[in-house]
């Protein structure tokens, strides 16, 4: 083949890459707002209002705290605002998701040919990631676009460092930069691009590269402390064992930089039976050895993903030593292969690198959930090229090429045949709680589901179900009373709230029981329920129920919701 007919070639086969990591998930794009993105979309008026944008892309809320939902992940934000701006419904943010997955697959068959060097072996890699069931999660849930774009430009970045090593110049550099920046604007896992590079750079242009690429590298460690400082006061997740952030000035932060009321922070409340990993480094180590092992099972063999984990609890040496020695072993063999300049042994160490942040190693939300795998399989999508490029004919037998090649397809099946899990949450929950029957968040999340499509036999049954699963666990017995009072059984809601600490839901459920027989008591329980969580607009409706009038003032949307609470709620038996 003539050189200039080689582009033309490359070009073609990474469009084949994007066409099928479109046409995996396409068909099944549903118009619902699903799991997180009832809170970080549904809930979050600041991404929903297309006047939004300029705030969103300011380059000063990179030193000030925006103090909404997710600015810790502003490149997030500012496209789901833009989708706002084009008017897109949930089905539409969710074809720009799968376009990034398309885009992504793309992207990664130019690095695999520059990494592999073999075009077959680099489409079939890319193929190997567009196919992969462990995307649909990214893909389905909008929220988790954070993933996709940070796999962008993860890859773009890393592409960036390896051209800057073959050859330096100012635009390569600040390309590697600028991508590492946007990266972890949109995700934290990208954090290990350094060391992913130096890894990628020594494999490729060896110990000159690497001196090459020094002052590169040395930029990507200054980007990186700049990203933790920034890091740090934005909005997450409260979790045992964990730093609560940064809410008050100090010397790094001056009071300048908190404009406003502090962010909504997540509370962890149903701590599901890992709990104990925040409090023994033992048993997180053990725990998460046990996790990463599933993992790499996962990454080629990826049957039985599911929306929700619960992940065995290692406590002892006994228990822990197994997962972790093969962890352990695996990483000596890819050091060893690496050594040897093999591309088995990047591959496997990118893997590794890749997983680092999903390691509980900083305190996590979740310890498992198949979106951790998405840029652990930019290194899975390498090693497949090396497999695939080892095994054409004629070096090799075209058996072993066919079996690839039945292999790849079993990976579209199995995306295609997880698509309608993602129509809807009762749909993706029933799946969850089938495959994790041992998760009381998946039983949880189901018996809400359920509970919000009106069966209450069945979301009474599997909150029941969950409390049985982590008797500790009083959130989830709230969560029990709940759904029995909102389904005409409250005379079992008081002997679930004997013992619960109260909190802003508790009172707002014994206000709920009060507001028949005592409307007075129920008044005072609701308004301090809604003090101690003002931004809870059922709190609010509930509370306008204790007056005997209507108050004036009120929008089409709050008395039509108020209409629909007061109709439940005397179903319920609640209310006259």
């Amino acid at each position: 083949m003539k050189a200039a007919e080689k582009p033309r070639l490359y070009l073609l086969l990474a469009a084949l890459a994007f066409a099928a990591g479109l046409a995996a998930h396409l068909p099944y794009l549903s118009d619902s707002l699903l799991w997180d993105d009832q809170e970080f979309i549904g809930r979050n008026a600041f991404a929903a209002q297309c006047a939004n944008l300029g705030a969103a892309l300011n380059p000063a809320q990179l030193v000030k705290v925006l103090p909404v939902r997710m600015s810790a992940r502003p490149a997030v934000t500012a496209t789901l605002i833009a989708d706002a701006c084009a008017g897109s419904g949930p089905r539409g943010m969710k074809l720009t998701n799968a376009l990034l997955h398309a885009c992504n697959s793309a992207l990664l068959f130019f690095l695999l040919l520059l990494l592999a060097g073999s075009a077959p072996g680099a489409l079939f890699g890319a193929l190997a990631f567009a196919l992969h069931p462990a995307a649909a999660e990214t893909i389905h849930v909008i929220v988790f676009r954070s993933h996709l774009l940070g796999f962008f430009f993860f890859i773009s970045g890393l592409l960036a460092a390896l051209f800057y090593a073959r050859r330096p110049s100012l635009p390569a550099g600040a390309a590697a930069a600028a991508c590492y920046f946007l990266a972890v604007l949109s995700v934290e896992t990208p954090i290990v691009l350094p060391l992913a590079a130096l890894a990628a750079i020594f494999f490729d242009t060896g110990k000159p590269g690497v001196k090459r690429a020094a002052p590169l590298l040395l930029g990507l460690l200054f980007v990186a402390g700049f990203y933790l400082w920034f890091r740090a006061p934005r909005s997450g997740y409260d979790l045992p064992g964990s730093s609560p952030g940064v809410s008050a000035p100090s010397a790094l932060y001056p009071a300048a930089l908190f404009p406003g009321a502090a962010a909504p922070r997540g509370v962890w409340k149903n701590l599901a039976p890992w709990r104990e990993v925040y409090a023994s480094h033992a048993v997180n180590l053990y725990t998460m050895a046990g996790v990463a092992l599933s993992y790499l099972r996962e990454l080629p063999l990826p049957y039985a993903l599911a929306s929700d984990y619960s992940p065995r609890v290692r406590r002892t040496f006994l228990e822990g030593a197994p997962p972790l020695a093969l962890c352990l072993a695996a990483l000596a063999g890819a050091a060893a292969l690496y050594a040897r300049g093999r591309a088995p042994g990047l591959a496997l160490l990118l893997i590794f690198t890749a997983l680092l942040p999903a390691l509980n190693i900083w305190p996590l939300f979740n310890i498992k959930a198949d979106r951790y795998l998405y840029l652990p399989l930019a290194g899975f999508a390498l090693l497949a090229a090396w497999a695939f490029r080892s095994v054409l004919p004629p070096r090799r037998a075209s058996l072993p090429a066919a079996a690839a090649c039945l292999w790849l397809a079993w990976l579209g099946a199995e995306t295609l045949r997880r698509g309608p899990e993602f129509h809807d949450d009762l749909s993706l929950f029933t799946a969850a709680a089938a495959r994790s029957p041992s998760s009381p968040r998946a039983r949880a999340n189901l018996a809400s589901a359920l509970l919000r499509q009106g069966a209450c036999p069945g979301s009474v049954e599997n909150y029941r179900l969950a409390a049985a699963l982590d008797p500790g666990d009083a959130n989830l017995r709230l969560r029990l009373a709940y759904a029995l009072a909102w389904c005409g059984n409250a005379a079992e809601v008081p002997a679930l709230l004997k013992d619960y600490p109260p909190d802003a839901d508790s009172l707002y459920l014994s206000g709920l029981l009060a507001l028949k027989r005592d409307p007075a008591r129920a008044a005072r329980l609701l308004g301090d329920a809604l003090e101690a969580a003002p931004g809870r607009r059922d709190f609010f409706l509930t509370l306008l129920l204790t007056q005997k009038k209507e108050p004036a003032g009120l929008s089409p949307r709050d008395k039509a919701d108020l209409a629909r609470l007061r109709a439940i709620f005397r179903g319920a038996g609640l209310l006259l």
